[in-house]
């Protein structure tokens, strides 16, 4: 496609999908209980660099984010839409996040520690009285990534036909599908193999960080610093250390994820 025009549309239903989803965690929450040991010092878990690769994977859909309002029909709205995007993400993220710890499945917390809760807090054994809810909300997710799918593969061509090729994000047929079946691979690779969607996530998010929010504006600023000869020794310094402490960020924020 050569807009995002009907791939919006096609979006909405990956919100409503997404309301399904929260009304699962809440379910899930209520029919699992409070567990005793949740708030134990010995259970909770302890901090991780590795948790800068799904931060920095933020940062670089924010990037994407600016890519899709840019084919919004009422460009206005763009501010109140992007923080209402926000808002559900940071929902999403904090209800799994807590009512899974504070309220775990079958009032097991080893069970979040699994291979398959590695890859979705879904997969996790929940009690029966909740097999027709978590069905409901399998088709959910399988529903919202048919729809969440096209949106990413469209803000990856157009970030890289339009930042690094052509300038252009359709500057073809051929570019386009070549492009398209690169991204079909690597995805279909994760599946393939079975890796775990957190290992992916934040190595994603640390490579592509390191890339788009890291390398790129360093770079930004050493040409301008190229250009400018009339800028002090000083204030040349002062950017050449800020850019650079900069760039050291990404690199440890990629180096940290092999630990």
């Amino acid at each position: 496609l050569r807009s995002m025009a009907l791939l919006a549309r096609l979006n909405g239903v990956g919100i409503a999908c997404l309301f399904l989803i929260l009304a699962f965690i809440g379910a899930s929450a209520v029919a699992n209980g409070l567990a005793p040991e949740a708030l134990a010092p010995a259970s909770l878990a302890q901090p991780s660099l590795k948790v800068l690769g799904t931060l920095a994977l933020s940062f670089f859909i924010h990037s994407i984010a600016i890519t899709i309002f840019r084919a919004a029909a009422t460009p206005a709205h763009n501010a109140r839409n992007l923080g209402a995007a926000y808002a559900l993400v940071l929902l999403t993220y904090v209800s799994v996040g807590v009512s899974a710890n504070l309220c775990p499945p079958l009032g097991d917390p080893a069970s979040l520690e699994s291979a398959a809760a590695r890859n979705s807090f879904l997969s996790v054994r929940q009690p029966p009285s909740l097999a027709t809810p978590l069905l409901v909300a399998r088709f959910a997710v399988v529903l919202q990534c048919v729809t969440v799918y096209p949106v990413l593969v469209y803000a990856i061509r157009t970030q890289t036909f339009c930042a690094l090729v052509y300038r252009d994000p359709y500057p073809g047929a051929l570019p386009v599908l070549g492009l398209n079946a690169i991204v079909l691979c690597a995805t279909a690779a994760v599946s393939i193999f079975g890796l775990h969607i957190a290992d992916v996530l934040r190595f994603t998010g640390a490579f592509a960080a390191l890339v788009m929010v890291y390398a790129v504006p360093a770079g930004v600023q050493w040409a301008e610093l190229a250009a400018a000869a009339r800028s002090s020794r000083r204030a040349r310094a002062a950017r050449l250390a800020l850019t650079g402490g900069l760039l050291c960020c990404g690199c440890l924020t990629v180096a940290v994820q092999f630990e």
